[in-house]
């Protein structure tokens, strides 16, 4: 290649837009996808001809082809009287021989305005801020809720409505791209939303993940599970059903595909105790064994096989990521169980984390991708902000500032393969500032 056809090349590429630029305009915008927490999703509902209620009045709905709100719950639904019909309607199924999970018969479900930021729950405050960069719901500004009972699982099992799910980012992320002059998304994800995140990525080839995801902004990624996530499953605690009885409210939380991937994964958590009864102590390492002490036997099969593959380690998603988290916030570490066992209430042993994720799991991507060649990674901590105080006004202040610094940040890679080709060749081209 002679000189000129050498300069003409490095003209060109210096010619390209910057995927790296964003401006206040509705022109000029990296795409913004968020994938919210667990908590976060709306889910509807409808019952069909073979529903068979195990009480007459969760029936009332029965075959008449009309869709209700299964979640967030109203104040009708936490009622007493109705909270058994409303488990019974949440609860999945899993299939030993398929090798899935799937609803109760009957009961057929979905989620609401995908793509859209009104079909989540408690992101107002955020979206105004992003509203007030230039942003625009269904232009620049994209929402990915999901069925939060479910997940995915590792390759060679079947995983019918995770894989959907992954499907549907994967469309969303495309389009948002192309509605915006084929700049890559940064994609902001809360909670359990980042481990779903997370797997998405690793599950994408690397060369997609490098085209179309700019940036990820993970609050509170716990990518170790949690303490809570244990006695969840002994007690059904965290079930959102206040009402409910004890028993029906355990059966509800072991059924939720979604219950095992909160379990403290060994990687992260090791030998720490994190259940002790009498004659017992529960870690990380012996999750099988907790399992089957608590009643939960089923639960073994779906756990080796479908869980522990996919947290058995952290590879780094090589695309950039800032972590965010909160830390000095009272958390459960140990749940010690009494003369009762486990139809008793634990004494609670409180640790450093977020008030619901422990510090140790907050901490795992950090400690996983730091020094990591190729891979981008900034970590805030945010002392005194819990789990669910990212929107709150301190703590979102900080959230919409890294977003914009994620949005705004220039393309290291673009430079890089300029420079690379620039020093192939033994003379210098000025490069005028302005274009990077």
């Amino acid at each position: 290649m002679d000189l000129l056809r050498r300069v003409a090349v490095v003209a060109v590429l210096l010619s390209l837009p910057s995927r790296g630029r964003s401006g206040g305009g509705g022109g000029d915008l990296h795409p913004v996808v968020l994938v919210p927490g667990y908590g976060s999703n709306r889910l509807y509902a409808r019952l069909t001809a073979a529903y068979e209620p195990a009480a007459p009045r969760c029936g009332a709905r029965e075959g008449k082809d009309e869709w209700f709100q299964l979640w967030p719950i109203d104040a009708a639904a936490s009622e007493p009287a109705q909270a058994p019909c409303l488990a019974e309607q949440m609860s999945l199924v899993y299939d030993p021989v398929a090798d899935d999970y799937r609803n109760v018969a009957g009961v057929v479900t979905r989620v609401p305005s995908f793509a859209s930021t009104r079909a989540l729950v408690g992101w107002d405050p955020l979206v105004r801020q992003l509203e007030a960069m230039g942003y625009r719901d269904g232009g620049s500004l994209f929402a990915a809720p999901y069925d939060f009972r479910y997940a995915v699982a590792p390759r060679g099992h079947p995983s019918a409505v995770g894989e959907r799910y992954f499907a549907r980012l994967t469309r969303l992320i495309e389009r948002a791209s192309r509605l915006n002059g084929g700049r890559p998304a940064v994609v902001v994800a809360h909670s359990f939303g980042c481990a779903l995140t997370y797997q998405f990525l690793r599950a994408r080839p690397l060369a997609w993940r490098q085209r179309f995801v700019k940036h990820a902004v993970l609050l509170a990624a716990a990518l170790g599970g949690f303490a809570e996530g244990m006695d969840g499953l002994a007690s059904g605690a965290g079930s959102g059903l206040p009402n409910l009885a004890p028993p029906a409210r355990t059966r509800l939380a072991r059924s939720q595909q979604s219950a095992l991937w909160r379990l403290p994964t060994p990687m992260v958590f090791g030998d720490r105790p994190v259940v002790v009864t009498k004659n017992s102590t529960y870690s990380a390492n012996n999750i099988t064994e907790f399992l089957d002490a608590i009643g939960f036997t089923e639960g073994v099969q779906p756990y080796v096989t479908r869980v522990l593959p996919m947290w058995r380690a952290l590879p780094a998603p090589m695309v950039p990521v800032t972590s965010m988290y909160g830390v000095g916030v009272r958390t459960p570490e140990t749940f010690v169980y009494g003369e009762a066992g486990f139809e008793g209430t634990p004494e609670v042993v409180y640790g450093d984390g977020d008030g619901n994720m422990n510090i140790v799991s907050l901490m795992a991507a950090e400690k996983e991708w730091s020094g990591v060649e190729g891979q981008i990674l900034k970590v805030v901590r945010l002392p005194g902000v819990s789990h669910v105080g990212f929107f709150s006004d301190l703590a979102l202040k900080k959230v919409v500032a890294e977003i914009q610094k994620a949005v705004s940040s220039i393309e290291v890679h673009r430079k890089e393969k300029i420079f690379s080709f620039l020093n192939n060749f033994e003379f210098t081209i000025p490069v005028p500032l302005g274009r990077w």
